[in-house]
């Protein structure tokens, strides 16, 4: 049997009330470019600090939907529903604001 998973969208939960659905996996940052730069494709920008906040972090959660076909024996088919969920706690050290006149 052969299994071919691909993620089709994930999504983030913020930890600060808010989150964003990206299409499928995303764009890795291509090597050597500034970490300051917003994504290509799907970002977040905090607008508050996580100071206050349980372990001063904000609790992230990543939820990856999955397409997944499979084959083998003479038959195939998909995998309906398939998600997986990974969380981490993300420190934002400080919120900045920029005034233009």
């Amino acid at each position: 049997m052969i299994a071919i998973a691909r993620p089709a969208s994930v999504s983030w939960a913020m930890g600060d009330g808010n989150s964003v659905t990206c299409a499928g996996p995303g764009t890795p940052f291509p090597p050597g470019a500034d970490p300051k730069s917003a994504s290509p494709d799907c970002g977040y920008v905090y607008r508050i600090s996580s100071a206050g906040q349980r372990s001063e972090a904000f609790a992230v959660t990543a939820t990856i939907s999955w397409t997944i076909t499979w084959s083998g024996a003479g038959q195939s088919g998909v995998f309906p529903n398939m998600t997986t969920t990974g969380s981490i706690a993300v420190r934002v050290a400080e919120s900045q604001a920029i005034a233009t006149g």
